[in-house]
């Protein structure tokens, strides 16, 4: 279990390093060449002039002032791994106007920057000459304030934690191993293991693909999704808030935000089969049944993380790691103290009354969430 437990973590890492890998500065070979930083798509036409002429220009050059300079060219197309990343981080930290990011895009030192190919093919040189582009030291945003932010992340990821739709499942699995003392704790980390990689991996690729979408070659669709998602905020504050209602007056029935009967039939069978599976499957089978309800109950518990993924997108880059590390660690916080509460001999009917008497107030603090959100995406630039 523990070689499996390290093998795991340690596949984590790996994925973690290369989703951010495009949070490491571009630095020069020497500070006295000049170095090009050029942004292009695969289908900008203004892309393929700017980057041929950049392809053209001699490996070295004569400087006005006296000596010559070396061309460090490097280009990026945003459309590949990690070039959106890398384009939105120059985009924020050299305050870009919106209408301005698109491509191509050349930066240069002292936060300056060219758009259009015409533009480039104009300026570029006598810029190389000037010694323009030398010394060139990337202009890094101002580290975020995480001391305001990090209890909003730590309070949506324990509100995503009691979430109904997760806790109903870890207390089906903790009940059906309430009678076997010897696997339940090692069933319980296996399977409290499994949703925190699982989770953080599904924020990782949110994150990326949100990232892309807020770039610059796809400006109009940031956009249009903003709204987008004030009116899916909007809406599940409404059903949250009549869930409240509803669960007050126990007509549990006419809940509205939980998973669909099937997929939930579907999840109960899974874990009956899987405890079933006898002692030597038992505990890898479990750590693959979280991963697939972790899946399955995003459609539940998602709303919440997706509601923080745009918030720490908003952020900035140097925000995210953190941030999905907190929210993540703060949502298996409860599973975490019900298996420990289970462990020691606590009846779990005790537990699940727990979990339904407080229904309304985990709906109402949903409602509450998604309110907050909605209204600072609509006052978000």
């Amino acid at each position: 279990m523990l070689k499996k437990t390290i093998i795991t973590l340690a596949c984590l890492i790996i994925c973690v390093n290369t989703a951010f890998a495009a949070d490491t500065p571009i630095t020069p070979r020497d500070p006295s060449d000049s170095l090009i930083i050029l942004f292009t798509t695969t289908t900008c036409i203004g892309c393929i002039r700017a980057e041929a002429f950049i392809d053209s220009l001699d490996e070295e050059y004569a400087l006005d002032g006296g000596g010559t300079t070396r061309l460090d060219k490097r280009i990026i197309n945003i459309s590949e791994q990690d070039g959106a990343a890398i384009a939105q981080r120059f985009f924020e930290a050299y305050n870009v106007p919106r209408d301005d990011r698109r491509t191509p895009v050349l930066f240069y030192t002292g936060g300056l920057y060219l758009t259009g190919d015409h533009v480039i093919t104009q300026n570029l040189e006598m810029l190389i000459r000037a010694g323009a582009l030398q010394n060139f030291q990337e202009t890094l945003e101002e580290t975020p304030d995480m001391s305001l932010k990090l209890p909003l992340i730590i309070g949506a990821g324990l509100l995503g934690g009691v979430n109904p739709c997760s806790v109903s499942m870890v207390l089906m699995l903790l009940s059906l191993l309430a009678g076997r003392r010897d696997r339940i704790v090692r069933a319980g980390v296996s399977y409290i293991i499994s949703k925190f990689i699982t989770y953080l991996f599904l924020g990782l690729v949110l994150y990326k693909s949100l990232q892309v979408l807020d770039s610059a070659a796809f400006r109009f669709a940031a956009g249009a999704a903003k709204w987008v998602v004030v009116a899916i905020a909007v809406a599940l504050c409404i059903f949250n808030a009549l869930d409240y209602f509803n669960a007050r007056r126990e007509k549990y029935g006419r809940i509205r935000v939980q998973l669909p009967k099937k997929l939930r039939s579907f999840n109960n069978e899974l874990i009956k089969k899987t405890v079933n599976s006898g002692v030597r499957f038992m505990i890898p089978l479990v750590f693959l049944l979280g991963v697939v309800i972790s899946a399955g109950e995003f459609l539940c518990t998602g709303q919440i993380y997706l509601a923080t993924i745009l918030y720490v997108l908003r952020s900035g880059d140097g925000f995210a790691v953190t941030a999905f590390l907190v929210y993540v660690t703060a949502m298996i916080l409860p599973m975490i103290i019900l298996l420990i509460v289970c462990a020691r001999g606590r009846r779990l009917l005790e537990m699940s009354e727990f979990a339904r008497k407080n229904m309304p107030v985990i709906k109402l603090a949903n409602a509450a969430l998604f309110l907050a959100f909605a209204i600072y995406m609509i006052g978000a630039k």
